[in-house]
């Protein structure tokens, strides 16, 4: 049976949150907070608007993740000194301990999930993706 395309990309995207979740049982992080740290490490003192922007979340969601991980020590959320209305995202000496873990469970990953694609069929597959991606975020 033939699945619609956004059906596909859902299951691949939930897959690999359970993959991720697995491959850091023990660090405290969910598969789903682990696609936070990464961003909040390459931009420290990103705001939780542009996250959610970055991550194609919602804010609420934004804000729930990020409780969490401030819970567990992951971040660090200080007010903006130019605007006290703004919380700003940093990472702590946790996350960035983590990073290396989380990026090698994303490599693993991808290798698992490309296992039986010849490089011309995933090199088309991805052009194709990020046109789509794209045309997304324009409509979005």
């Amino acid at each position: 049976m033939k699945h619609h395309m956004m059906k596909n990309i859902k299951i691949i995207s939930r897959c690999s949150t359970l993959y991720l979740e697995e491959r850091l049982k023990g660090s405290g992080l969910s598969g789903i907070q682990a696609t936070y740290i990464p961003e909040i490490i390459r931009s420290p003192g990103i705001n939780q608007d542009q996250l959610a922007q970055k991550l194609h979340v919602n804010k609420s969601n934004v804000a729930r993740q990020l409780f969490m991980l401030e819970e567990n020590d992951f971040i660090e959320r200080r007010r903006c000194e130019n605007d006290r209305r703004v919380m700003e995202v940093f990472p702590t000496e946790k996350a960035i301990a983590v990073e290396k873990k989380i990026r090698e469970a994303n490599s693993e990953w991808r290798r698992a999930l490309f296992a039986d694609m010849t490089e011309e069929e995933r090199e088309l597959l991805e052009e194709v993706l990020d046109r789509l991606a794209r045309r997304a975020e324009a409509l979005g």
